[in-house]
């Protein structure tokens, strides 16, 4: 298993999770965190888009940009969606690399951010969340609210929002209707979406579980330092990376806490995780701001108990029943019979 790692001197770089050896290098300057899928690393560089082999870091394809990203590109089906300047978003095809449509967007962009799901691609920019048609990039709906708002999380047929109103919103995929809003106190980092529940980090230095479809509170949890980026959830865990050098995790279901990291600098982006830990291997890569990538094998998160659940069959083996008979009794002698 590899890490893989843009670096500013205009290189990827794939790590051995276990031991942090360089296996591979490639000449590729990139601001974009890559992505991995399906045995292909998707990568985006100045003015081009490539994939690469995950284990070798062979060019698979080359796609050559007219303009440079402004927010992180998104796959999802056979479609990647990459948002450039000054106002264009536009669908390459997975396998090869060409242009599958180009949408111009009216409204200026400020920050935007962007999330694909298999309802479509959510853009936020400043108070604005649109929705456009993954397979011809037409504009399905558009949604102002209040304060600048966060990058947004789809799933199923809700996509969520956070803003420095303090408020995290709820609404519906295929039409942008409000489902539900949910108050806290401070402004929404982000979320993270896993089953039924919705994970929401604020600046009020508080972690909560909703419920995803009706925004009813099951847990919350404190935080010990201010968090920056949206939370991560994997293999029934929640991970928050704080202000400080901290990662906290915890228990998905409960909100009790697993464990605490401290690593040696402030974390550069989000950390790199595995979605299925396994004991005594490296389940999260942090990347710092001194230039170090650090590996921690967290204990904790892998033999942590698992929460009681009723038992639905009972243990053992069913026995077939022998069969009932009536035993035959010899008929009754007469009295005659018996003086003889």
């Amino acid at each position: 298993m590899r890490v893989y790692i843009p670096l500013q001197s205009g290189q990827i770089v794939a790590l051995n999770r276990e031991t942090g050896k360089v296996e591979w290098s490639v000449e590729l300057a990139s601001s974009w965190a890559p992505i991995v899928s399906d045995d292909v690393l998707y990568a985006a560089g100045a003015n081009e888009f490539q994939t690469l082999e995950t284990t070798s870091g062979k060019q698979i394809w080359r796609t050559p940009l007219d303009a440079e990203l402004i927010a992180a590109p998104a796959t999802e089906g056979d479609h990647v969606f990459l948002l450039t300047k000054p106002n264009q978003l536009l669908a390459l095809d997975k396998s090869n690399g060409s242009e599958v449509w180009r949408h111009t967007i009216e409204s200026a962009l400020n920050s935007p951010a962007m999330v694909a799901s298999s309802e479509g691609v959510f853009v936020v920019s400043g108070d604005r969340l649109s929705h456009y048609a993954a397979h011809d990039g037409h504009l399905e709906w558009e949604r102002q609210l209040a304060g600048v708002l966060s990058r947004p999380a789809a799933a199923g047929d809700r996509v969520f929002v956070g803003s420095t109103d303090n408020n995290f919103y709820a609404l519906d995929a295929s039409s942008g209707r409000l489902a539900y809003r949910f108050s806290t106190g401070g402004d929404v980092v982000g979320a993270a979406v896993s089953n039924d529940f919705v994970y929401v980090a604020s600046l009020d230095n508080l972690l909560r579980a909703l419920r995803r479809g009706s925004g009813n509170q099951v847990w919350k949890g404190n935080l010990t330092t201010r968090t920056i980026a949206p939370p991560l959830t994997f293999g029934g865990i929640v991970l928050v990376t704080g202000h400080d050098p901290i990662l906290t995790t915890f228990d998905a279901m409960t909100g009790a806490p697993i464990a605490m990291f401290s690593v040696a600098a402030d974390p550069q982006g989000v950390p790199l995780v595995d979605t299925t830990p396994e004991p005594f291997r490296v389940a999260i890569v942090v990347v710092t701001r001194d230039a170090r990538a650090i590996g921690l094998r967290p204990t904790g998160m892998m033999f942590r108990e698992l929460p009681l659940t009723p038992i639905q069959t009972l243990p053992g083996k069913p026995l077939s029943r022998e069969p009932f008979s009536i035993p035959t009794l010899p008929p009754p002698t007469s009295s005659s019979q018996r003086t003889k």
